[in-house]
């Protein structure tokens, strides 16, 4: 289980290391905040030494922020792509159906009254579908890992693909069911290793090197594929 410091309800995953002797902070592409600290520096010594560094890592999110938001926009029209799953799905528009968004397996069919609130729409048919999918996935992969998990809760992580919590919890990003599932399978498998290995120690990579063997391209190819990402969907301006 990973050390979590909260911080004007930010939070930021702190790495102790013997070898270090000073604190360091990193506000990684995916917008993961990351405290690097030597083992003996106190829970209140951090949270006093973060909060004197908010104003810089508040400018590097917002950077973030903007840079997604002038890039990958969806505006909601028929014929547009959406993905599932590393599947491009169209769009469709309709007048009349009985709920806001229906998906059929090959269209993603969205009522036009309700264009205005489609990315809540949305945001809440990924993390619907995503759970019980994520469940069985997380599953799958839990014997090959060795490692179990207490509860699976998919929602909004903003830049990050998935995290740990207490007591064995995993928390995915509702937008990681736009990836293909080689890449939906790497960060499961990460955040799994991650309950055993809280840290990226030498020894958290070879334990998931033995899980999943060509884990670097899949890393890889995930960094990539954050930057196409949709991380927008508009409706009417």
């Amino acid at each position: 289980m990973s050390e979590v410091l909260v911080v004007d309800k930010l939070e930021f995953e702190v790495r102790r290391s013997s070898r270090r002797k000073t604190l360091g902070l990193t506000v990684d592409r995916a917008g993961e905040l990351v405290v690097h600290s030597p083992i003996t520096t106190s829970e209140a010594e951090l949270h006093n030494w973060v909060k004197q560094k908010l104003l810089w890592v508040h400018r590097k999110l917002l950077r973030k922020e903007e840079y997604s938001q002038g890039i990958n926009r969806l505006e909601m029209v028929s014929g547009e792509s959406i993905a599932y799953l590393g599947q491009n799905y169209r769009l469709k528009i309709v007048k009349k159906q009985s709920v806001p968004l229906r998906f059929d397996g090959q269209w993603f069919s969205l009522r036009e009254r309700d264009r205005r609130e489609a990315p809540k729409h949305f945001q809440s048919w990924y993390q619907d579908t995503g759970t019980e999918w994520l469940n069985e996935r997380v599953r799958f992969w839990e014997p090959k890992a060795g490692i179990s998990t207490s509860k699976i809760t998919v929602n909004d992580l903003g830049f990050r693909w998935g995290s740990c919590g207490k007591n064995g919890s995993l928390y995915f990003n509702w937008r990681l069911l736009q990836l293909p599932v080689r890449l939906v399978d790497y960060v499961i498998t990460h955040e799994l290793v991650h309950l055993r290995e809280h840290n990226h120690t030498p020894e958290f990579w070879r334990v998931l090197g033995r899980v999943l063997p060509d884990w670097k391209e899949r890393k890889e190819e995930l960094s990539r594929k954050h930057a196409e990402m949709v991380w927008c969907m508009d409706g009417d301006k």
